[in-house]
């Protein structure tokens, strides 16, 4: 591969990863939930914002809630 194919496709893989972290972080915001992470070294506990418009039907684990049907 050419360097120049290297950085595109470690671009791509960067920016899925910010995606996924954004998604995740979303997720445990509407649970109602804070995440542990490892940055650097060091942990820390991450805890999202909640919005006032999210319902607790709709949120948290897709899972879960298709159980409560």
């Amino acid at each position: 591969m050419k360097e120049k194919e290297i950085l595109e496709m470690q671009r791509l893989i960067d920016e899925g990863v910010r995606k996924a972290q954004y998604r995740l972080l979303q997720r445990a915001g509407a649970a109602g939930q804070s995440l542990v992470v490892c940055r650097g070294g060091k942990i820390l506990e991450l805890v999202p914002e909640v919005e006032p418009s999210l319902s607790d039907r709709d949120s948290g684990d897709p899972l879960a809630r298709r159980k409560q049907r």
